[in-house]
């Protein structure tokens, strides 16, 4: 059983997964597929190839925010997606990067 406002994260080798929700509503995100088979940098929202894409993706989503009223967002092309829904948080800073060269876990 998953807890309300958690993620599960199930490792590779899965054929088959049962869900079963209750009577409330529900909102689920199902991500899955074969692994990609090179090495990623994952830190904070952004997954990258190398440190300089991360620190680029970092750069550009701090200037998409500051450049944005708080009730806005992008897309990965910079274009506007629309006011967020009522209820729904603004977009946040990133927090800062640490103070050494990000790499892929072995």
């Amino acid at each position: 059983m998953l807890a309300q406002d958690h993620l599960a994260y199930l490792p590779v080798g899965r054929s088959s997964l049962t869900l079963v929700a209750g009577a409330d509503p529900l909102r689920l995100l199902l991500v899955g597929g074969e692994p990609l088979g090179e090495q990623n940098l994952m830190w904070w929202n952004f997954v990258g190839g190398s440190h300089e894409e991360i620190v680029s993706y970092r750069t550009q989503w701090q200037t998409e925010i500051g450049a944005a009223d708080d009730d806005a967002c992008f897309d990965r092309d910079g274009l506007r997606c629309g006011a967020f829904p009522d209820g729904e948080p603004a977009l946040i800073p990133g927090p800062p990067l640490p103070t050494v060269r990000l790499r892929s876990r072995s």
